[in-house]
């Protein structure tokens, strides 16, 4: 092992240990101070999720190591057909992140983790098998390889949904940039597993080795988040910190409150919705798919987050996938040399501080407001592009490369997981998070097959180039929500007795129903059981 691995593996341990601490030692203020207890109980929940996250990382990044000459050559296939892999794949992550996500709003975020990783370690360990005996070259290989990947990617959709889940309940709105921040700290210690690791393992070992050992410790961590893992703070013991959770629990209180003074109209659901409140202990973590379309589809935010993160995909993947392609063609570089761990270095650290100060500095600086950070981060994106582009030395090469994975990584952290836990709240927090994921996966999926043309068409230079549209567009498409802010518990609730008011009045209107004032909201009774 190198110095620069060395030091690498050093720098990414420390920075780890040092969000840790972070996230042991903060808490809200005055009269919403978490106990110690739960601040610990908390901090065991997301490390191991945050773990397994990264050895999905681990476990899928593992075929963008492989990009490279010598492998392309061990299958018999050229740049754009080693593309066309990495195309088919995305293009599958991208569609079933979106249909998972449904699925992980209504099972939670632990049997999600555990199904994912699970899942993908098999697979991993099937990739393993096939390369270690692997005969032919050529096109066999491609579908091969695209059927195998495109089936581990299927499973690491629960995992990419499940850490957002799991994040949502256990964090408040205005903790949640720091928890993105502390998170993608964790997350992007599986950069370094992957690109780091896996590149190791490749130039030191044999190929199918870069598969088998992330299935192995895949398959640790799926036994890992059974043990230690609570969807949500009422499954470990405590009560919610959600706003929209809270206001669920105090709505639940006030059907139970309301069942003793006043007769309920069964026409209305109201005594299934007491039914319901009586089941404290809930399977269902997710809402009814009508209320989440709703939540999703007629939110104008969100609907510009799509499309600036199908921007991100492209900003993102495009350097991910072919980075290593990058040095080794340009700068003559092998993997297992110190000047490559030195940019694989660089790329794992900026992905970390670009995370951790994104959050920071949307919590602390910009009053939870997600929109202006990334809006910053894709400026500066574009301008270490350039500075790239003209880059002479393999050293402004390194750093170039680095300081666009800060870049992209404060854009991916506050887009994809902080904005949609805020403005889709807990209940639709996987949907969100699957639909924003799967459409950046759809600009990632143009990475592949598109890329790899532009790689043997223009060579690195126009590569390069390629990146800058996508970040000067999402730049762009932030500027007329920079301001926006979620909303808060009041201000939600303001909205509930609202829409209870309506409905209230549509009934009175038609005759059917009179309305009896509670202190949080209504109950109403038929004209039938007003006569009895």
């Amino acid at each position: 092992m190198g110095w620069v691995t060395g030091l690498a593996f050093g720098l990414n341990i420390g920075i780890l240990v040092a969000a840790c601490i972070i996230d042991l030692c903060h808490n809200r203020k005055g009269e919403y101070k978490y106990p110690r207890k739960f601040i610990f109980v908390r901090f065991l929940n997301w490390i191991t999720v945050g773990l397994t996250y990264a050895c999905t990382y681990f476990g899928r990044y593992n075929i963008s190591v492989m990009n490279t000459s010598d492998f392309h050559a061990f299958l018999g296939v050229t740049a754009t057909g080693y593309g066309t892999i990495s195309t088919i794949t995305f293009i599958v992550y991208a569609t079933f992140v979106v249909v998972n996500g449904v699925i992980v709003d209504r099972i939670g975020g632990k049997t999600a983790s555990i199904i994912g990783a699970a899942g993908s370690a098999l697979l991993n360990i099937v990739t393993g098998i096939y390369i270690q005996f692997v005969q032919m070259k050529g096109a066999g290989n491609i579908a091969i390889m695209a059927v195998l990947r495109s089936v581990n990617d299927y499973f690491q959709t629960f995992c990419t949904t499940a850490i957002v889940k799991v994040g949502v309940n256990w964090y408040h709105t205005s903790e949640r940039g720091l928890f993105s921040g502390i998170f993608g700290v964790v997350i992007a210690f599986g950069f370094f597993l992957a690109f780091q690791v896996d590149g190791l393992i490749k130039s030191n070992l044999h190929y199918s080795l870069v598969f088998y050992i992330p299935g192995l410790l895949l398959a640790v961590f799926s036994f890992l988040c059974f043990f230690f893992v609570h969807a949500t703070p009422e499954d470990a013991g405590y009560p919610p910190v959600d706003d929209d959770a809270i206001l669920e629990a105090e709505e639940r209180k006030r059907l139970l409150d309301n069942q003793e003074s006043v007769p309920i109209n069964t026409a209305d659901g109201d005594a299934a919705s007491i039914q319901k409140a009586k089941g404290q202990e809930k399977a269902d973590y997710g809402m009814p798919l009508k209320d989440l379309l709703k939540v999703i589809f007629c939110n104008p935010v969100f609907l510009i987050l799509c499309i600036v993160d199908f921007c991100v995909g492209w900003c993102r993947d495009g350097i991910l996938q072919w980075y290593p392609q990058y040095f080794q063609r340009v700068f003559n570089m092998d993997q297992a040399s110190d000047m490559y761990q030195l940019a694989s270095t660089c790329v794992t650290i900026g992905s970390m501080f670009g995370s951790f100060l994104a959050g920071i500095i949307s919590d602390f600086c910009c009053g939870s407001r997600r929109p202006p950070v990334a809006f910053a981060a894709l400026i500066m994106y574009t301008g270490f592009i350039v500075m790239t582009i003209f880059a002479k030395h393999v050293i402004m090469g390194v750093f170039g490369i680095g300081l666009t994975s800060f870049c992209f990584s404060c854009v991916h952290g506050i887009i994809t997981s902080t904005c949609a836990m805020d403005f889709a709240g807990a209940k639709a927090t996987g949907t969100a998070t699957g639909l924003l994921d799967g459409i950046q996966k759809i600009g990632s999926a143009l990475t592949g097959a598109v890329m790899g043309k532009i790689w043997d068409k223009f060579g690195s230079r126009g590569w390069l180039i390629s990146l800058i549209p996508a970040s000067s567009v999402g730049a762009i498409l932030l500027i007329p929500i920079l301001f926006k802010k979620p909303k808060t518990k009041e201000e939600k609730e303001a909205d509930r007795i609202a829409a209870q008011e309506k409905k209230d009045a549509k009934n009175a209107a038609a005759g059917n129903y009179q309305s009896f004032p509670t202190t949080t909201g209504y109950a109403t009774l038929s004209d039938e059981e007003t006569k009895v």
